[in-house]
């Protein structure tokens, strides 16, 4: 078992490596905003703003949207600090180095997993600009080398797991 693990690293941290925007100072400069798109309290501000300011039937969808994300970060964090797998480098201007030090699975991209599965639900329009942004924060966090491509991609997945748990809940108790 602990062959297959150690070469299933191994083989991220080569795909990782792939991503990495190091040299390219264009790449570095995309990657350094698009990987704050998923901090968590412009979200928290954005979802307390979207509560107050839209009336029902969208703003249960935003609170349902929040509590999805509240959900997966309880599912990521317990991952995070039972796995305790160290980020591939620490860099100034990321939190992590104060109190997350953790990078399996990533908190960031489980809130990029919520952003186009719930956004295309709540504001259907907008649903390839959601996916865009969700996918340019994951593939920056990787490309500063803050996290591997499978911690995004777990994170990732936990986040729309958790909002496609949520919406079904909602749907079947007619919240949304």
């Amino acid at each position: 078992m602990k062959g297959w693990v150690s070469q299933l690293e191994a083989l991220d941290q080569r795909w990782s490596s792939l991503l990495r925007v190091d040299q390219r100072p264009v790449g570095k400069a995309i990657a350094s905003v698009a990987a704050h798109f998923g901090d968590g309290p412009l979200w928290l501000v954005l979802w307390v703003a979207g509560i107050i300011v839209f009336s029902p039937p969208i703003r249960w969808r935003i609170a349902g949207w929040l509590l999805a994300s509240i959900l997966a970060a309880v599912v990521t964090y317990a991952i995070k600090f039972t796995l305790k797998r160290p980020r591939p480098q620490e860099l100034d201007g990321f939190y992590s180095k104060g109190y997350d030090r953790h990078a399996f699975p990533s908190g960031h991209a489980t809130r990029m997993g919520t952003l186009p599965i719930f956004g295309a639900w709540i504001f259907p329009g907008y649903a390839p600009l959601f996916w865009v942004v969700s996918l340019l924060c994951i593939w920056a966090r990787v490309a500063l080398g803050v996290h591997y491509l499978g911690d995004v991609l777990a994170g990732w997945l936990i986040g729309a797991l958790a909002s496609f748990l949520v919406i079904y809940l909602m749907l079947q108790f007619s919240l949304g």
